[in-house]
Parts: C-alpha cells; structure tokens; sequence
C-alpha cells in the first residue's frame, strides 16, 4: 500500500484535522541496540509520540513563526508544481531521528552527493505497518547531525530541510551541476536562514539569537560574498553568500509589496480569492516574493532555459515581470559592484559618491540596453 492511500486511512491518528497548508506527518525513527542499520532490513518509522520533547518543539516550530511561513510556502509550492506540471502531490512528511539515506544536498557542499538507491523505509503504526514509496519526499531533522557550522539548531535544520524541499519541488537537482548552478541552491538557503534569523517569533520558539551567531547571518548582510571575490565575477556567482544576499535584497525591497499579475498567482492557492480581492493579498509580502520567484524560476525552466547562475535567475525574473526590472537590475548591479557587467567592475573602496554615481550610470547602461550582465566577463 502507497503512503498517500495509507495516511487517508489513518488521517484521524495522524493528522486530527481537515486539509489545510499546514497538515504535516511528523514520524520518528527507530533505532535498534547501537542505531546501526542491519544490512538489507528496512529503515523503521513510528508517528512520533506525544511525549517526545523534541516532537513538542517542532511542532511548535511548525505552528508559529517562520517555520508556519516555510510549511506553508512548501505546501503552496507543491500545489503549483501539480496545477502547472501534472506533477503529482505527496504528503508533507518529516521524520526525526539519524538520517539513514546517502549523502543529500547541503548548502556547504561544492559538489552534489553521488547517486545511491533510497533505502527502504516502513511505517508501523500500532499492528498496521507499510513501506513507503522510494519516491516520497522525507524532511529529516536529525537528532545527532552537526552541521559545519558548529552545534546543532533544530530551527536551522527544519528551515534548511523544507528549503531544500521548495527547490527540489520546482528545480529538481541536476547531478552535473556547475558550481554556480550548486550556489543558486545554497543560496536560496543561506537566504531563507537570514531571514529565520529576523522574523518575529514567540518567545516560546524564539531561537533567533541561535541562528545569528551563525556565520551565514553576518556574512550575507555584509555582503562578503562579493567581498571575498575581489572583483572575481566567476567567484562571486560560485559563491552562495552572493545569491543569498541579493535575494535577501530584493525580498526585503520594494519588490516584495509588488504584486504581479493575479494569474501568477492563483496556481498557489488552494481556492480562488474573493471577488476584487487580489490573490498576493492571501500570502503577505514574504510569500508573495517567494511565489514571484518560484514561479519565474518555473516559467524558465518550463521553457528549456533553466537558470544556471544568478544571472540566469535574475533575467528570469526581469523577463517574467518586466515592471520590476529597473529595481532588480539595480539591487543586483549594488550588490556585486558591477563585477559581472564592467570589465574592471566598481571600486568599492573609491569615496562613496563616486561609487554611488558610477553604479547608477553603469544601472542605466544596462537597463538601456547599452551593457548586458555578463559583459565584464570579456576581460577572461
């Protein structure tokens, strides 16, 4: 029996509620003696128990502050992968405990983990037992997972899982990917952690001071990405730090209260809005850059033009809302100092005026047609 058809049966056990963008499975991992796998046996999941601590906390996290705003933009993504693709729909299931499969994307990795079978996994609840699908997606919290950046952080790990999740859902990782296709991922990460670290969370769930001490906080709002590039416009697209920040710039800009076409929209949600009622007004700002973002990143691939760096990503989405162009052109332009469209880019130590008008005559040329993004790569 598939997991879909088997959590319609028991949805009163597991899930005590109607459908909605924030139903989730939340299973736990069963270990046996030293929590080493035997060979060939299956992987075993129970619904975690109501009084598992680590459970409690999550679905705390899940039921306030950002990782209601992750559930959500994840369950609203899934949606419109299936209205625009046909791709089918599959519960949003995390599982806590060690991970038991190969190594999966991370946001540190230069290169994409090689491809292993998905080892078998089955559900038991009570005297009823299944194996799940190989292809169900699975959001893992580990119990005893360090990340390179020091001590665990269940909010780091839950935000980086169903960060991972969005983009396998609507750009399933290639695995020869380039490194800078690997930063657009692990940036759209880093992004999505420094604005964790910044939203307003009750106190109950408040790990906020948690995720600024991470390195990633200080070096995308620093913009050390492009700082360590030394004007490298090869380093910069490679790095992840400089996709974070420039997606972090446009979401906390103007751009993230514009709203585009109603029709951009309506695939996100699960009903159509009231009459005179514009759909961006159902998801607040953040959403509403997440759906712009997602859906152009869609739009290009759906078109045989996938993004493969940051520029990729940005003519995207100039190309999708051509209102916005001025604004993202000149947030990214800001951002890399002009790098990537000026043979010697901007220098970011000059006197500040300098800096400022040289940057906004080099926005101009670009939006005029008279630089493209990618001129500053002749000098290579």
């Amino acid at each position: 029996m598939r997991l879909p058809i088997a959590l319609a049966l028991i949805a009163p056990t597991l899930l005590a509620c109607t459908t909605r963008d924030d139903d989730y499975v939340l299973l736990r991992r069963v270990d046996v003696g030293d929590g080493r796998q035997p060979t060939g046996k299956p992987t075993r999941l129970v619904p975690a128990a109501a009084n598992d601590s680590e459970a409690f906390y999550v679905r705390q996290l899940l039921a306030n502050g950002f990782g209601a705003e992750m559930l959500r933009t994840y369950a609203m993504t899934k949606r419109f992968v299936n209205r625009t693709t046909g791709a089918p729909t599959t519960p949003t299931t995390f599982v806590l405990g060690r991970f038991d499969g190969p190594s999966s994307f991370s946001l540190h990795a230069d290169i994409p983990a090689p491809i292993e079978p998905e080892p078998v996994r089955e559900v038991k609840i009570g005297w009823w037992r299944t194996t799940l699908a190989k292809d169900q997606p699975l959001l893992w919290i580990t119990d005893n997972h360090t990340h390179p950046w020091g001590s665990r952080h269940t909010i780091g790990e839950l935000v980086e899982s169903l960060a991972d999740a969005i983009l396998e859902t609507v750009a399933p990782a290639d695995r020869d990917e380039s490194r800078a296709s690997l930063a657009l991922r692990s940036g759209y990460i880093c992004f999505l952690l420094v604005v964790a670290a910044e939203w307003r969370t009750p106190s109950i769930i408040d790990d906020r001071d948690q995720l600024r001490a991470l390195r990633v906080f200080a070096d995308v709002r620093a913009n050390e990405g492009v700082r360590h590039a030394h004007g490298d416009a090869d380093a910069m697209l490679s790095n992840g730090y400089t996709v974070a920040t420039v997606l972090y710039r446009m979401a906390i800009s103007s751009l993230g209260q514009r709203m585009a076409d109603p029709a951009v929209y309506l695939p996100f949600l699960e009903q159509r809005p009231p009459r005179d009622v514009h759909p961006a007004l159902l998801l607040g700002a953040f959403r509403n850059f997440q759906a712009k973002l997602l859906a152009a990143w869609s739009r290009a691939r759906a078109a045989g033009r996938p993004p493969h760096d940051l520029i990729d990503l940005i003519e995207a989405y100039c190309d999708a809302y051509p209102a916005e162009r001025a604004e993202v052109t000149r947030i990214f332009l800001i951002t890399t100092y002009g790098a990537t469209a000026l043979a010697d880019g901007v220098n970011a130590d000059a006197p500040w005026d300098q800096v400022e008008s040289r940057l906004a005559m080099l926005t101009a040329d670009v939006l005029f047609g008279r630089k493209g993004l990618r001129d500053g790569f002749a000098r290579h």
